[in-house]
Formats: C-alpha cells, structure tokens, sequence
C-alpha cells in the first residue's frame, strides 16, 4: 500500500484539465459549456480526494468517481428520466445518447464557433471531463503525472486541427502551463516523501520544493521560449499578410495585399495563420452571407477569371444598381444594411453582399451589369468603409426545381467549356447528378460533395495553388477526393456547365466571427469560394459543396422540401429595384474626382487601424527582455541610495555602486584590497585624467572617513557623490573597447546579478508561503484527528 496522496496533485490535476479546456472557446459559443465542465470534474476531483483518505486502493476509488460523475451528468442533463433523484432511470441513456447525436449533428453542419445547444454542451462538458477523469486517474492514482500529458495534449489537438488558422499562442500557454503545474506538484510531493533533512544541526521538515527552486524558473523560461521563438525563426511562425514578390504583391513592405483575381491567391490566403483583421462590419441582417468580392465566369481549362466587358462611367454604385439579372417578383427577397469597414486590404474589387442595391462609398466604383461585380477605377479597397443596401433573395426549393430554361445567351456563355476537357468530369457529372431537373442534379452534386462521396478538406496541396481551379487539379480532385473550397467550388462549377446548366464561380469572405456587440471580424483565412447556379426567375444561386467542417450550413433553398401552396412573397418582402441607367460611355482619359464620404474614419482612428499591434505584441515583450538587466540596475541604485538615511550610509552605497559600475566595464579587484589600494590601481592601471582623479580621491576619502572618522565630519552631500561617481565611470570606460562599453550598457553584469536576486528572492517567498500553507493544513489534519 502506498501513502495517502496530498490534495495538491488532485487540485494540480483540475487546473491542468481547466486550462487545457480553455483551448476549445474558440470552437463553441458562450460559457454555459464551461461551466458545466467545471461542475463535473469538480465533482470527480473531490469524489477522489475523500475516498483517498479512507480507501488505499485505487480502482475502488477511481469506481467511485465513475459513479459521482455518472450521477452529475444525470442530474445535469437527464433529471426527466431519472430516478430518485440523480439516479439513472430506464430512459436515461436514451436521452443522453439523443443529446449527443444532436451536438454532434452540431458539429457536422455549423463552422466554429458553434451554437452551444444542450446536446452540444453535453459532447464538450462530458468530453472535457472524461479527460480530467483520466488525468486524476493517472496522475493521483497511478502517480505518473507526465504519462497524464496524453489526454491533455488530446483536447488541445482538437481546435488545432479544426481552426483553419490553428490556434494562437495564448492557448498553447495555458495549456503548457497546466501541465507545468501538474508536473510541478507531483514533483514537491515526491521531494517530501524523503522525510527531514539529516545533519548535525537541529532537524527541520524539508520545505516543499526546496531542492526545486530553479525548476519553476526553468520550465516557465521555456515556456516562454517555446511561445516566442516559433514567431522569430522564419518558417516557423507567422508571416505578415501579402505575398513577398510577384502577381499580386502589394506595396512592397508585405504588409498589404492587393489582389487582381483573388482565386489565384485563396489558398495562400486561407494558410495565413496571422489573426490580423482585414475586414469589420455590421448587418440588420441576423444571419449573414459570405461576403463576395468577385465573380469569376471565365473558364479557360487552367483557371477561373472576371470576365471584363463594357462597363459604362455612368454605372456607379452610389446611384443605385438595377435588378439582379434573372430575378423575378415572384420570388421573396429582404432588404438588408450593412456597414463595411476595410481595414489593411487592397483589392480592385469591393467586397459586398449579392446582390447590392446602392453602395455608399467615397471614390468611383462602378458596377458590371452581368457579374455585378464592383470595380474602382482609380481607387481601392484599403481603409474604406461604407454603407451598402442589399437583397436576401430566398427562394424555395420548388422555385427552383420549376424554374424555366435560362436564355439562350446566359446558357452559351456560362456553359463555355475548353475543348480538351478531361472526360472524367463530365463522366462523374452524368453519373452523379442523374438525368432529372437542373435544380435536383445541383442538389445531388452539393449533396455528393458535402457528405456522399467521401472527400476530405484539406489546405495542404502540392503546388503554389495558382492552378488550383484548372481542369487537371478538377481531375484529379475528384480521383483523390482532397480539396480546399476552390477545388469543391470549380469542381462544382464545371460538372454543371457539362451538364449544361450556366454556372460560375464567386470568391469572398465567409461571415467571420461575431462579437458580443454585433460586430463581425473577418480574418484573411475566412476567404472562400463557392459556386453558383443560374436559375430562370431567382438568377444567380449560392451553392455549397465544400464540407461543414469549413463552410458551415449549405443555404436553405439547396434542400428540397415538401411542396407549399404559395408562391407570392413573404410579408415584408418587396421585389428588387429597377432603377433607369445611363448610357455614356467611360474613357479612360476622364479624370476622377473623388467624393468625400462622412463615415471615412478619423485620423487617429485610421493611425491605430494603420498599427500592426501584432508585431508589436511579440516586439515590445523582447525589448522588455532585453531591457530587464538595465532597468534592474536601476532599480538596485535607486532603492539603494533611497535606503541610506546617513552620510556614512551613503558613502557605503557610493562605494558599493562604484564597485558594480567598474565591474560591468570589466575592471574588478579583490575583496581583500583597500579604498587606497584600489584607488592607486586605477589611477596608474587606466591612466585615470586629473578631474577623474580627484573624483576617486573623494569617493576613497568619503569611505575611509565613514568607517573611520566621526559622523560629525560627513558633511558632503550625495548629488555630489553621484558626479564623481560618473566622472570615474566615464574615465575608465574610455580605456575599455567599444563591445565591452555596448555590454555595460545593455546587459550589465550587475543587472544579472540583480534580476537573479530578485528572482531568488521570489522564489524564497514561494517556498516560504507553500510551507506554511503546509504547516498549517497538517495543523488541521492533526486538530480533526484529536477530535
């Protein structure tokens, strides 16, 4: 039998299993999940330490906490079929396995962060707590807390894998660092298990710890490194938004991106892990779609491209856009505002919903009366923001399966294919969409894409990505069935148009991430591309083949349901506007006057956008790095002159600086060596000029007369100490080489010396109140036992 285990490495084993949990907010909505985690293995952690104190073997105990845990998820989530209480009834299981195929149906059809519903807070509670469950298993039962790390380590790969930009470097210290506390725990414990320290003196309990004071500074130097060096080492950490060189290079400084046709650059964009926001906005719509920025409708075989055709000068989108091509009354559409602000983001075309109304936006943008995609003619999208209306066009499923034939020029311009066309595809479009309407074939393609044949999404292909979209990686996607978005939507898009229904492809931005206030951010790894179909009377549909797993929900109209009576709009939907356009045409000598626009942000608030407060976030903690030796000299001085109240006190403290200063320009001399013997060395050793001389010569004078004369004849005053102190400083530094005055300036010996006092000073303290936390617990053990 083996001792009974203290209540730290439990307690230890909870944080441990907390802060990892922390790692899945980014996946899930709200705290209610949390929170419930925290309640079951709070529940596990003390089941454990009770039973540890009157059970000495550990699978009665670890049975009894499977119990209590089992109990807790009951009353948690089954009170109605249980029985007497917390106790499992006939139905219960049955419900708790109803509530997890919902949260897991959750996770199938929603892109994090997902809505928390019950069944989803029973798969991350009850998942978290069977981590912890293990974690107290294996490090409190077994003692073997760094075989614990397993479990740990599993649910911190969870988000890493799912977050398309893996998760930042805060997690990663939470997590680390509730391992480290584990470790740490286990370790004090094993340390004390040897007993008292044996020697000649009187013998005394061994402070926890004791012989592990430099372990905590080194696991959180290397905590600490492990955070900051993969963000210095190239290759191994972020990199700035935009592309170094070549097509599509910004400004030059990489810190811009400036895109001609964003499908060529998706990929790249979508491996950004950087968190830099490039895009905010807020909607009265409650449920927003991807933002598009272009349209491509030209397949030539290699890639997708915007087709450019006459766009007239009079087409700009501050006047209003027309009627989305093919879009009737008969189908319900919404009207929606949206306030867009771009942030460090160049591109030509301007990100909006589809189809737009009016843009009200500073600068000439101008609209393609096909594509409806929005170009600046001698303007761009960094640092706009803007105000555009917009249609939530919604039709049904059986609109769009009764939809008439396209005419005849959408069908021979949509449905353009190379004549090289690989076979495979138009073979795999027959086969998988059947011989029935437009409509029904698009849904079985979306249908097989998504969920019926087998494909995975991945980011990480052969290549640069720039042929992504091309008819061979088409082919070839669809023979491995592993893609990005890109490849889903061409794919997609190219099988439709074998099929003969018009067909092309838009890339943008999915909705990002909202915040508490109503504001939704938008990352460069939330760009995405999707196809869309042409159906007579609703126009251009969205479509999503690319998985859940990155796309989220498919649009509702994509789902075939029961036939309805009716076929009018919804209450409250109008149909789209047709305003009348002009007909001039633009030259492209025509000067442009751009307009002002009122919602342009400030100057200071244009300034801060302009900040990369990430480079600042890992710049500013190196600097305070490298600047910790100086600032702890500093501080030594300072605290020490505040400290001597007396004249001989501040002759002592004048000395002992001298001493420090001299010793970081590498000049020492032994403690057994007078203030005399001192002062001839320097003088005939560094050649010391006259005012440095006679600055020594006080300083040694002040010394011998406070150790040795009256306090009555300590009358200088210590401003005056201070500048013979700088004058001996000067005078030996210029004796020294220039590395050596750089080292005493940046890194001083003396500051080293200092942080390693103050850090062992910590350190005491540490061990210190944990000993007297122990006293005072086997204080309690022992008043409890004598009652």
């Amino acid at each position: 039998m083996t001792a009974v285990p203290p209540v730290r490495v439990p307690l230890a084993g909870l944080v441990a299993s907390l802060l990892t949990a922390l790692t899945l907010v980014p996946l899930i909505r709200g705290t209610g999940w949390l929170s419930a985690a925290f309640t079951m293995l709070a529940v596990v952690v003390a089941v454990g330490v009770v039973l540890r104190q009157v059970v000495r073997v550990w699978p009665v105990v670890v049975a009894g906490q499977g119990v209590a845990l089992t109990l807790t998820v009951t009353a948690l989530f089954a009170r109605d079929s249980a029985v007497w209480g917390p106790l499992p009834g006939p139905e219960t299981l049955a419900d708790l396995q109803h509530l997890l195929s919902a949260g897991l149906e959750v996770t199938r059809r929603q892109i994090s962060p997902v809505e928390a519903n019950r069944g989803l807070i029973l798969l991350a509670a009850g998942g978290v707590s069977l981590v912890g469950f293990a974690v107290d298993v294996i490090a409190v039962s077994l003692r073997r807390p760094a075989v614990a790390g397993l479990p740990l380590l599993a649910v911190y790969c969870v988000p890493t894998a799912v977050l398309p930009g893996g998760l930042g470097w805060p997690y990663f210290v939470l997590a680390g660092a509730g391992f480290l506390i584990l470790v740490g725990a286990d370790a004090g414990d094993r340390v004390r298990d040897w007993g008292r320290v044996l020697g000649d003196g009187p013998r005394e309990e061994l402070p926890p710890g004791a012989p592990l004071r430099g372990a905590r500074r080194v696991g959180a130097a290397s905590l600490a490194a492990a955070a900051v060096v993969p963000a210095l080492i190239p290759g191994l950490g972020d990199r700035l938004i935009g592309p170094p060189s070549g097509p599509g290079a910004g400004n030059g400084d990489g810190s811009t991106v400036r895109v001609v046709n964003p499908i060529l650059d998706l990929r790249r964009d979508l491996g950004s892990r950087s968190d830099a926001v490039v895009l905010t906005y807020r909607s009265d719509d409650p449920s927003p779609a991807p933002l598009r920025i272009v349209t491509d409708d030209s397949f030539n075989g290699t890639t997708w491209t915007p087709s450019v055709g006459t766009i007239l000068r009079s087409q700009e989108v501050q006047s209003g856009m027309p009627v989305p091509p093919g879009l009737s009354s008969q189908v319900a559409v919404v009207r929606h505002s949206t306030q867009i602000e771009v942030g460090n983001l160049q591109e030509t075309y301007l990100p909006l919903p589809y189809p737009a109304t009016r843009v009200d936006i500073a600068g000439t943008w101008l609209w393609d009366a096909d594509t409806f995609n929005v170009v600046g003619w001698g303007t761009t999208t960094k640092e706009q923001s803007y105000q555009v209306d917009h249609l939530d066009v919604r039709p049904t499923s059986e609109q769009l399966a009764g939809a008439g034939p396209a005419p005849d020029s959408v069908v021979t311009r949509y449905t353009a294919l190379p004549d090289s066309l690989a076979p495979v595809i138009a073979a795999t479009a027959r086969r998988v969409a059947g011989t029935d309407s437009p409509y029904r074939q698009a849904v079985r393609m979306q249908s097989w894409f998504r969920s019926g044949g087998g494909f995975a999404y991945s980011e990480t292909l052969p290549g640069d990505g720039r042929s992504d979209s091309g008819q061979d990686a088409v082919a070839t996607f669809l023979r491995q069935r592993v893609g990005y978005c890109v490849q889903f939507a061409s794919a997609m898009a190219v099988m439709a148009r074998t099929l003969g229904i018009p067909a092309r492809v838009a890339v943008g931005f999915l909705p990002g991430d909202r915040a508490r206030d109503g504001t939704y951010s938008i990352r460069l790894r939330d760009a995405h591309a999707w196809p869309e179909l042409y159906f007579e009377g609703t126009g251009w549909v969205r479509f999503e083949p690319t998985p859940a797993l990155r796309a989220g929900v498919a649009p509702d109209w994509t789902v075939p349901r029961s036939p309805t009576p009716t076929t009018s709009p919804s209450p409250g939907a109008t149909s789209a506007p047709a305003p009348s356009r002009d007909s001039a045409t633009v030259q492209p000598d025509q000067g442009v006057v751009p307009s002002t626009d009122p919602a342009q942000p400030s100057l200071p608030v244009r300034v801060l956008r302009a900040v990369p407060w990430r480079s600042v976030g890992v710049v500013l903690p190196l600097l305070l790095l490298l600047a910790a030796p100086r600032l702890a000299v500093a501080a030594v001085h300072g605290r020490r002159w505040r400290s001597a109240g007396s004249p001989r006190e501040r002759a002592e403290a004048a000395w002992e600086e001298l001493r420090e200063r001299l010793s970081d320009l590498g000049v020492n001399w032994p403690g057994s060596w007078t203030p005399r013997s001192v002062q001839r060395r320097l003088s005939a050793e560094r050649e010391l000029d006259g005012p440095a001389t006679a600055a020594l010569a006080r300083l040694v004078d002040d010394l011998e007369r406070a150790r040795y004369a009256r306090p009555s004849q300590l009358s200088r005053p210590a401003g005056e100490r201070v500048e013979d102190l700088r004058a001996v400083t000067r005078a030996v530094s210029r004796t020294v080489g220039r590395r050596v005055r750089w080292r005493a300036l940046v890194v001083p010996a003396s500051g080293m010396a200092a942080l390693t006092r103050v850090l062992h000073e910590v350190d005491v303290a540490a061990d210190e109140a944990s000993r007297r936390a122990s006293a005072l617990r086997d204080q309690a053990r022992r008043s409890v036992g004598n009652r």
